[in-house]
């Protein structure tokens, strides 16, 4: 039961980070972000605020999943990247 509450809870954080992606790939990075971002297949290590600013916005959520998020969000711009 808490297995599949874990695999539920990661879901909805691959969404929202899914989420994420598209309104950053789509309207906020340029091509070089985008292609970072494609060729990490994460969010790049050298982007440390980008990172500090997604923890620091969902620090008081006990349920967040930095993996499941950063894997919805790359997802994201990589499907943007190779359509563009």
């Amino acid at each position: 039961m808490k297995e599949q509450k874990n695999k539920a809870n990661a879901e909805t954080w691959f969404q929202r980070g899914y989420r994420k992606g598209e309104v950053f790939a789509r309207h906020e990075a340029d091509y070089d972000e985008l292609a970072a971002v494609a060729r990490a297949g994460s969010i790049p290590v050298g982007w440390d605020l980008y990172r500090a600013e997604t923890l620091n916005r969902h620090l008081g959520d006990a349920s967040f999943n930095f993996q499941a998020y950063e894997a919805g969000f790359a997802r994201a711009c990589k499907e943007f990247f190779d359509t563009i």
